[in-house]
């Protein structure tokens, strides 16, 4: 930050590492000539809602180990199959042919041996043209397998058009059809193996030395920190704010490693990068990296059209149920606050479509005037789902997004919605975070000849080092979990494609 205002005397200066007492007469802070000795922190990391903070009202997943954690998700044995090939009498059909006319017998290449004899099964236009399998299907070259098939039809001139038996159309089974009498067999039972997911735990670490003599030093300024109970607690030396400082820092770091990071995992399973120890660096894939490898959808830069986000909510929910809300579906999106204020203002718009917006709720009373509040941040969808909306500072910072939006109204990334359905799934929390036991917050200080945490400097104390000041350590070992990314959907402005 350079300018902010012509009041301003002289521009802010950043450094890192070390700090001495020649460092405050640096940045002017030595002697308080301020007519104010409030400050107003204009680099304030806790600006909004941390998304941490949301995800810890779900069960959190403690394990004993840092090793990698797996779980293990269930496909659905209800599927579509895409069609290969359709051949009659051994060739491929072409544009004029009649499959299926007169009840004569064709063969559908299909990739899996998902469907048996007795099956009845259906395309594009199901009850239309029912197909029926007549004998088990037999292995067709590599990884293909072939069925010998009829049309299921009362009508003997009926026929399959070609459009609806070419390639990459999907098929489902519907039922297994028998005769009444002396029935011999029935249709086999389709099932669905369940797979693995993996992650591994990041960590992540800080640490600051802070001379002796810096300890109580005061400070020209002050600033006002709130507490855990809500009270304002005002700040005057230079290890309060570096103490204040080095906390919202490694939150700020923990916040992004969860949300953001990109797993370094090779393709055989291990990792190339080596810490000063020799040892690999592990890092895991963060939530992010986790829901886009399902769902990511782009759309125009300068609107929301809600019904286009409505279909895209019910694909990825997939009639999936919370099961502690009756029949809705629990979804939170996740945006900046330009994207807040967008799909508030496509709600709005949406609305007033067929209902006037004349609610006396939105007016309120203020002294000897009137006050006009509005806000759409939830969405109810005519499927059941319920949408809420949850603002994350990091979706506005500039310093980690760089694109800024065509508008020319805040970053890019801003205007980016992560919708996470936040059901459960097999009895657990979709979303999870995962930490090692006992070790998701760390925090210890080496003691030198001064230390700010014994209670009488002058006299005999325990010291680790000779060295005349203190250095304070701070750790986390931690990972998140999406059990099933598919019920989740990133879109995305076109501009970050």
């Amino acid at each position: 930050m350079q300018y902010v205002s012509p009041l301003q005397e002289y521009e802010p200066k950043d450094w890192a590492g070390l700090t001495t007492k020649t460092h405050l007469g640096a940045i002017y802070q030595v002697k308080p000539q301020d007519a104010t000795d409030l400050v107003t922190l204009l680099y304030k990391a806790n600006y909004g809602t941390n998304f941490g903070i949301f995800l810890r009202r779900f069960s959190p997943l403690r394990l004993k180990t840092d090793d990698d954690f797996r779980w293990r998700l269930q496909g659905s044995s209800k599927k579509n199959i895409p069609l290969t090939s359709c051949m009659v009498n051994g060739s491929a059909i072409s544009s004029a042919s009649k499959v299926g006319l007169n009840r004569a017998r064709f063969t559908l290449i299909f990739p899996e041996m998902y469907f048996s004899d007795t099956n009845i099964i259906v395309g594009h236009k199901n009850s239309v043209y029912p197909i029926h399998i007549v004998s088990v299907p037999e292995p067709y070259g590599a990884g293909l397998w072939a069925y010998e098939c009829e049309l299921f039809h009362g009508d003997p001139t009926a026929f399959i058009p070609y459009e609806e038996l070419v390639a990459g159309k999907k098929f489902s089974r519907e039922w297994s059809i028998v005769e009444q009498t002396l029935s011999k067999k029935g249709g086999t039972p389709t099932y669905s193996s369940p797979f693995s997911m993996k992650n591994n735990f990041s960590m992540i670490r800080m640490q600051d030395t802070r001379p002796g003599n810096m300890i109580k030093r005061p400070v020209a300024f002050s600033w006002p920190v709130i507490d855990e109970a809500g009270k304002t607690q005002v700040m005057t030396t230079w290890m309060q704010y570096a103490d204040w400082e080095f906390e919202q820092q490694f939150q700020d770091m923990r916040h992004k490693l969860l949300n953001f990071a990109t797993t370094n995992r090779q393709s055989d399973g291990t990792f190339a990068q080596k810490g000063d120890s020799g040892f690999e660096i592990q890092q895991g894939a963060g939530l992010e990296q986790q829901i886009e490898s399902s769902n990511v959808v782009f759309f125009n830069d300068y609107e929301l059209d809600i019904e286009w986000l409505t279909e895209h909510l019910m694909d990825a929910s997939d009639n999936a149920r919370d099961g502690s809300h009756g029949d809705q579906r629990m979804v939170a999106m996740r945006t900046g606050m330009w994207g807040a204020l967008q799909f508030h203002k496509s709600i709005k718009n949406y609305t007033q479509l067929y209902t006037p917006i004349r609610n006396t709720d939105m007016l309120y009373k203020k002294g000897d005037g009137w006050g006009f509040h509005e806000n759409f941040v939830e969405y109810w969808g005519p499927d059941g789902s319920r949408i809420t909306v949850i603002v994350d500072p990091t979706y506005d910072d500039k310093e980690r997004n760089k694109i800024m939006h065509p508008s020319g109204k805040g970053v890019a990334k801003s205007y980016e919605y992560q919708i996470l359905n936040v059901s459960r799934v097999g009895g657990e929390d979709n979303i999870r975070l995962v930490y090692q036991e006992d070790m998701e917050d760390i925090m210890g200080y080496q003691k030198g000849l001064r230390d700010p945490y014994t209670a009488n400097l002058a006299k005999n104390h325990d010291i680790s080092s000779s060295v005349d000041g203190y250095t304070i350590h701070r750790a986390f070992i931690g990972g998140s979990m999406v059990k099933d990314p598919t019920r989740c959907l990133t879109l995305r402005p076109n501009i970050l494609a």
